[in-house]
Parts: C-alpha cells; sequence; structure tokens
C-alpha cells in the first residue's frame, strides 16, 4: 500500500520554495536589481531553458513572483516580485551577512554592501526582537520547540526537484547539478539553505539535538550513509562541532559552532515568513520564544549605524574594477 506523506506545514512549504538553490538565486536577483525578463534571468544565472521555466511557473504558483506581458505577439514576459517575495530580503539579508563572515571568497556570495536607506549609511544589520525591541540576539537567546503533534515530515519534506542546483568545484565558483562540494570549498549560505539533508540537520542541532540517533530518526526517509556524509561537509566546513558526548568518553555527538550558530537568523526569518504567506498549510511546526520577554521572537534588523529598523533591504554594488 503506497504511503502518504504528510501534508507540508507553513515552514515545510516555505522550504519547499526557498530550499532550491535555483529558485533562491532567482528571487534574490529580482530582489537587488528589479523585474527581469526570460533572456536576462537566464543569462545571468547561466541556467538551461526547461529548468528556468519550471523555476518562474513554479514560484509564480507559491505567489512569489508574477509575469507582467511586455510584448504580445509573440508573447514576452517581465518577471517581478509579489510582496510575498520582496517580503524575503530579511532571510537574504542573513544570508548575506553569513557568507561575509563565514565564507567571503565563494562565487555564490551576494556582493556588495547594505545600505539602510533612511539614514544613507552602509550597515552591518544586528539581529533583534521586533517584540520587545532587544538587539544583539542569538540562539542562545532563545527556546526552540518542535510541535510534537505535527510530523517532522511535514516541516522539512522531500524536494520538489530531482536534480537542483548544488556548488561545484573546489573553490564554490559556479552552480552546477552533481556532488557535493568539496570539504575545502567555501560553501556559501544559499548552498547550506538549499540542500535538504544539510538543512534538517542544522535545524534539527538548533533545537538542541546531538546524537546521530537522533538526527537519524528525524531524517528517517534519509540513508544513514547519506546523514553521515552531510554530518561530516558540516563538521568540515567548521558548522558543527564533533565532540564526545561525556567527558573521556567514547561516543561522540555534534555541536554547533559559532558559525553554525550564526544560520540561526536565517532560520528564524524564514519560519516567520513562512507563517505569514503559508499559514493555511498549518501550523509552522517549529515555535521560536525570546527568553528575555517571554514573547514569540518577532525577528527584526536593526541598522547598526543609526539604531533604525530596516525595512527593505538596499544593496550598493561593488565599484568597478579600474
Amino acid at each position: 500500500m503506497k504511503v502518504t506523506a504528510p501534508a507540508p506545514t507553513s515552514l515545510g512549504h516555505g522550504l519547499l520554495v526557498m530550499g532550491d538553490l535555483w529558485n533562491l538565486l532567482i528571487v534574490r536577483t529580482l530582489l537587488t536589481e528589479g523585474p527581469a525578463r526570460f533572456g536576462d534571468l537566464r543569462t545571468r544565472l547561466g541556467i538551461s531553458d526547461p529548468v528556468l521555466t519550471r523555476r518562474l511557473r513554479d514560484l509564480a504558483a507559491d505567489g512569489l513572483l508574477e509575469a507582467h506581458e511586455y510584448h504580445a505577439s509573440p508573447p514576452r514576459h517581465e518577471y517581478r516580485l509579489t510582496p510575498s517575495g520582496e517580503e524575503l530580503w530579511p532571510a537574504l539579508a542573513a544570508l548575506h551577512a553569513w557568507d561575509r563572515r563565514w565564507a567571503p571568497g565563494s562565487a555564490l556570495r551576494l556582493r556588495g554592501a547594505l545600505t539602510h536607506a533612511a539614514c544613507g549609511n552602509r550597515t552591518d544589520p544586528v539581529f533583534g526582537c521586533g517584540a520587545c525591541g532587544a538587539i544583539g540576539l542569538s540562539a542562545r537567546d532563545t527556546t526552540a520547540s518542535v510541535d510534537r503533534s505535527v510530523p517532522f515530515a511535514s516541516t522539512n519534506p522531500r524536494r520538489r526537484y530531482h536534480r537542483s542546483a548544488s556548488v561545484g568545484g573546489r573553490d564554490g565558483t559556479a552552480p552546477h547539478n552533481g556532488s557535493a562540494p568539496a570539504p575545502d570549498a567555501p560553501v556559501a549560505g544559499a548552498a547550506v539553505l538549499a540542500d535538504r539533508t544539510s538543512t534538517s540537520l542544522l535545524a534539527a542541532a538548533l533545537l538542541g539535538h546531538r546524537r546521530f540517533g537522533d538526527f537519524q530518526a528525524l531524517l528517517h526517509d534519509t540513508a544513514p550513509h547519506t546523514v553521515t556524509t552531510r554530518l561530516t561537509l558540516l563538521t568540515d566546513q567548521g558548522i558543527l562541532d564533533r565532540t564526545p558526548l561525556r567527558d573521556g568518553g567514547r561516543r561522540h555527538g555534534y555541536r554547533l559552532t559559532p558559525k553554525g550558530h550564526d544560520f540561526f537568523p536565517t532560520f528564524a526569518f524564514l519560519i516567520a515568513w513562512a507563517a505569514r504567506w503559508f499559514h493555511q498549510d498549518g501550523r509552522p511546526g517549529v515555535h521560536i520564544t525570546h527568553r528575555a520577554c517571554g514573547a514569540d521572537l518577532l525577528p527584526r534588523w536593526t541598522c547598526n549605524a543609526c539604531n533604525g529598523e530596516l525595512t527593505t533591504l538596499t544593496l550598493t554594488p561593488p565599484p568597478e574594477p579600474t
């Protein structure tokens, strides 16, 4: 008898959309460079026509972009983000901040500096809680819990695409359909998010899981070899640290490093975004509380230059080489 996969939660739906590197790169391009035509996206991203066609179709079906006809015969369209797509900017800003600190050499990194339009200054956004106004928060200042009535598979379901872009080459220079990057390649945050198993393991680690058996139980539809391979990759990348479960013990577990903890804002913004735009799919499955104020975490970026709230992503491109 065929087993039907559980319907995705709002977070699960959000990860189906943004847990694909091509989708993420398309949204990022439209957000930072404005509306674009099919040929422009194909050239900028180096993506094939069939893959781009399907991604644009699915992003439109999920409400992230719209096609506007600019030529009737033959029909030609320009693609623009909807309010849903535009509201992904905080998560993309989180990836940008992570890459600047941890993957500055990756070609997948978003080039340029963030500028706060309100004060006109370059900014390094500071993560905080919009419910109480606190800034400088990290995952250690929050409590994350799983809704036990929601299967973990609903929160992080199987990806939509059999083949997805990933980072290729030892220097992570280009997306391609292929194997995982070499351990010493500078993996950008977008590539981490786009790998379903890596995302699941990071989410589980942020929820406090450390043992291989716990990871395997949560990812019950993933082969043990795949879990082992991704744990090794995340360890080699310095995102996880393999440590003894007890002092002097022979059994080992996995802890988040500072690099791994720095991925928390990306998860927090994705959870908030998915809950807003895919709430009809049910509960998010993961609940985050800011311990100091006791309220649900309302993730927010604050400008470190003027202490004002950031409300959009404005990217200043790097200067042209002379």
